[in-house]
């Protein structure tokens, strides 16, 4: 039977109406997809061009306009670096090169004289193109004299001290400073104890009636804008630069979660350290925390006096600061370290990889990013001094058998770009556990670390320290292989081994017996580091996923 007329309509009207809203499907999907291309173009465009500059308040002549001229300018700058920058030995100096970042209008080189352990520095004129031998006023900030420039007041018209503090940081305003101490001005009738701000360093709380009466009474200075304070907790190791992760992967992810705190900062103070141990690593590593743009410089610092002891660098005077004057630091951020409620890593994973990613670009570099195939080259960083591997040429014999092995040796004048261009290629990492891991959590994912740690090394975690650091980029696969029997470690002094040799690792968590483990070297265990290559390498080199290789850390305990 034919259906009537009005039936046919409608069966029309209603074909008309599925194609629209199939093509309306169809636009939707389109547009979907579109967005999401640019999304991600964008967040890539964002995460790999001038990210954390972009956070804070540009320099007064730096350039965002061009990011792939300044990633060209970089790499340009360091290439001449690598072939201009040599060490230079006239009579008893010696000249170290320098490379990369440095605070604005401060750049220096450190000249060692033959007998003594304080170096020398030399300053680069930047007008005169030359280095010279005084001290530009650029390396020694001190802010400006009582009442402060024109305009200027303190936070609510008042200087006393304040302090805000949440489980990663603290926030201070009108934070004091003082021949060599740090004070809280507390005025009001209620009583507050010192507390410590890290392992090394407190801050005095002064009790005063009024606030205005103590400045009124003091001569003063005004360090205007934010300030970051650093304590390199572990001072008596002032070049084990692996440390610095565990203070610079919190404040990055603090400094990008932080309201109301400039990104770069205005100036940054580093205690317990001398000009020679802001190594060019570690001036890298601070700029990408600190959000320095790929064309700016760093902010400028303040630093300690040099001594020739690390028990009394602790306790110097800020390089320019006048001893009878009270210096009143605007604004600061201190971030927790492990001794004061904080964490030693980021604090999400994507911060992790945001960070590495931006220590590349630092040097004209590609991001890291997933491979195809895991090279099998493998990188073994030598140590000449102590933690020495006693058996290095099995150790080397061992690991031809997996790749091609490529030994390298980095010492403090070692540029950061050839380390870079190294960990880049490199598919598996071997070491000893010393300063020469700190470069392990910027490998390129997929690749793999195979530490290897001495006996007796496991207070406060520090067996896991840098495990705990690629474990924080979420896709560096990292084992371990470590000294269990007396016959295995050998120490370079022999009071050492008369004092701690004996003692079982559950008792080794003295600052005696943790040190005493520094200076030894190390005979490796080959049949047991043969039996972890070929377990974990095939996984590492087939793509296996980092937290399905995962195996238990190896305990510290004698067998």
């Amino acid at each position: 039977s034919v259906p009537p007329p009005k039936n046919v309509n409608r069966s029309k009207q209603k074909n008309k109406t599925e194609n629209i809203l199939y093509f309306s499907w169809k636009a939707w999907l389109a547009l979907v997809l579109l967005s999401a291309s640019i999304g991600f173009i964008a967040y890539n465009l964002v995460l790999y061009s001038d990210l954390p500059s972009s956070r804070g308040t540009p320099k007064p002549g730096s350039s965002r306009s061009a990011p792939s001229r300044g990633l060209k300018q970089k790499v340009n700058q360091f290439k001449n670096e690598l072939k201009h920058e040599k060490e230079v030995v006239r009579g008893n100096k010696t000249y170290h090169p320098s490379f990369g970042l440095f605070p604005h209008g401060c750049k220096w080189r450190a000249v060692t004289v033959a007998g003594s352990s304080i170096p020398e520095y030399q300053w680069w004129d930047f007008k005169r193109k030359k280095w010279v031998d005084e001290r530009p006023a650029a390396c020694t900030p001190t802010g400006s004299p009582a009442p402060g420039p024109a305009g200027w007041n303190f936070y609510q018209n008042t200087p006393r001290t304040e302090v805000r503090c949440d489980n990663s940081h603290c926030m201070y305003t009108n934070l004091y400073y003082n021949n060599g101490r740090w004070y809280a001005i507390v005025d009001g009738p209620n009583h507050v104890q010192h507390w410590r701000f890290s392992r090394n360093q407190e801050i005095v709380t002064l009790h005063v009636q009024d606030a205005w009466q103590f400045v009124d009474s003091v001569k003063w200075n005004i360090i205007r804008g934010d300030t970051i304070m650093f304590d390199f907790i572990y001072f008596i190791h002032p070049t084990a630069i692996g440390h610095w992760w565990e203070m610079l992967g919190p404040l990055y992810s603090n400094l990008k979660r932080a309201r109301g705190f400039k990104r770069p900062c205005d100036q940054f103070v580093l205690l317990h350290l001398q000009r020679q141990h802001m190594l060019e690593w570690v001036r890298a590593m601070i700029a990408v925390a600190l959000g320095v743009g790929l064309q700016e410089e760093l902010p400028p610092v303040l630093i300690q006096e040099p001594t020739e002891n690390a028990h009394t660098q602790i306790t110097q005077q800020l390089e320019g600061l006048d001893r009878g004057t009270w210096y009143i630091f605007e604004h600061m951020i201190i971030t927790k370290d492990l001794y004061t409620g904080g964490g030693r890593t980021f604090l999400s994973q994507r911060d992790a990889q945001e960070f590495r990613s931006l220590i590349y670009q630092q040097y004209g570099l590609p991001p890291p990013a997933p491979r195809a195939l895991i090279p099998r080259t493998i990188t073994f960083q030598r140590k000449s001094a102590n933690r020495r591997v006693l058996n290095e040429e099995e150790l080397i014999a061992l690991l031809k058998e997996f790749g091609e092995v490529k030994v390298v040796e980095y010492g403090s004048t070692s540029s950061l770009y050839e380390q870079l261009l190294q960990m880049k290629e490199t598919g598996v990492y071997v070491s000893v556990h010393t300063s020469n891991l700190a470069n392990s959590p910027l490998l390129q994912p997929g690749s793999a670390v195979f530490e290897i740690i001495q006996r007796n090394w496991h207070w406060n975690g520090l067996d896991t320290s840098f495990r705990d650091q690629t474990a924080s980029m979420g896709d560096i696969h990292h084992y371990a292989w470590r000294a269990q029997r007396l016959n295995e470690t050998f120490y370079l002094y022999e009071r050492d081994r008369i004092k701690v040799a004996h003692w079982p690792p559950e008792q080794c968590g003295t600052e005696e017996c943790v040190e005493a483990h520094t200076k030894v070297d190390v005979k490796v265990d080959i049949p047991a580091l043969r039996a972890l290559l070929e377990s974990r390498l095939p996984l590492v080199f087939s793509g296996t996923p980092v937290a399905k290789a995962r195996i238990p850390w190896p305990p510290a305990v004698d067998v």
